[in-house]
């Protein structure tokens, strides 16, 4: 064997184990969680998720709630009017989930402000939100808008004007938001500089009888998946996969997932060195919004909620070689026919 030959031996050996930490080590994941979508938020239920789940993406208010004149003193930067029960129940919603130590992500009521660029009426509901909220100071993140490439937002300039204003009020609280990227056009989105994270929702949203084989895999991620995560990986950004885990309430239309697909976005996940964890829309069910439903702990699908628990265990686990012949701390071993090289008095043949 020459030494041009050993060399490059010698270099896949140095690649594999350079990349097998960044790659495949289940470490660097440090979200697993859900859009948590019941307008009740109950110790009880709340415990027990947090067994398999450490970060919920949840509602300062109960959408039940909200009246038309809410909306309309939003936009007019008068949420002062609100009854006080209001801000007692914001304060109480976040001040229980920090008791369970989840990561909290609140959604976050400013839509007719930003959407309308009311920036004098959004620096008064932060002041009031300051005063009135103060656990508000405690949150991880702030969901800022909803796919805003869906949700005819705002250019880039004037988002990042909003979110560096909350900054200001709120320096300790992150912000993020989730991105659909549902076709080519989708590439051209520009996200705010500022955002601390971003999340891409790439759903099945098969609704035709399958086996979930390899063409379907193929289809799934060739239409969703790669255009989802080339947008993701051109900004300098950690990211979260937002994994499909909802149907439709009447069984017509958009059916569950099923466990294989919920595995394909966790393997696809691994994949992705800048992408730091998982969660799930939706976990429950919002009445008043599209007619769909969530998992839960207690109802159907199971079989899904057990892939969701399994893969849990895995990113709060211990790392894992996933396969590999050797943990990722130890040194890799030598293949023989390095090793026969690379004896004492061996001559260049």
């Amino acid at each position: 064997m020459n030494r041009t030959n050993i060399f490059l031996v010698i270099l896949m050996v140095f690649l594999v184990q350079g990349n097998a930490q960044s790659l495949t080590d289940t470490s660097r994941f440090k979200f697993h969680g859900y859009f948590y979508k019941n307008e009740n938020l109950e110790h009880k239920e709340l415990k027990e998720i947090r067994e398999f789940a450490n970060t919920l993406v949840f509602s300062m208010v109960r959408f039940d709630s909200i009246t038309s004149g809410m909306i309309r003193d939003i936009a007019d930067g008068n949420i002062d009017k609100f009854a006080p029960s209001v801000f007692d129940e914001m304060n109480r919603r976040i001040e229980l989930l920090e008791s369970l130590d989840y990561v909290t992500v609140a959604e976050a009521p400013f839509y007719p402000l930003i959407r309308f660029d009311k920036f004098d009426n959004y620096k008064r509901t932060l002041m009031i939100l300051k005063e009135r909220v103060p656990w508000m100071d405690s949150l991880d993140y702030l969901y800022f808008w909803d796919e805003p490439d869906l949700n005819h937002i705002p250019g880039p300039e004037i988002m990042e004007k909003y979110i560096a204003e909350f900054k200001n009020v709120f320096p300790a609280v992150k912000v993020t938001t989730c991105y659909a990227i549902i076709n080519e056009e989708s590439l051209d989105v520009v996200p705010p500089d500022n955002y601390d994270l971003l999340m891409v929702d790439p759903y099945v949203l098969m609704n035709e009888a399958s086996e979930h084989a390899a063409a379907d895999f193929e289809r799934f991620y060739r239409s969703r998946l790669a255009l989802a995560l080339e947008w993701v990986n051109k900004w300098d950004k950690p990211f979260l996969m937002v994994g499909d885990a909802f149907g439709s309430l009447s069984g017509e239309g958009k059916g569950f997932p099923t466990p294989e697909v919920s595995l394909w976005y966790y393997m696809i996940s691994l994949t992705q060195p800048k992408c730091t964890g998982l969660l799930w829309f939706q976990y429950g069910y919002l009445k008043t919004a599209e007619n769909i439903t969530g998992v839960t702990i207690d109802g159907p699908p199971q079989d899904l909620m057990k892939v969701h628990r399994e893969i849990a265990g895995s990113i709060f686990g211990r790392p894992s070689p996933l396969g590999l012949p050797w943990a990722i701390s130890e040194e890799p071993p030598v293949p023989e026919i390095v090793k026969e090289a690379m004896k004492p008095g061996t001559d260049e043949k």
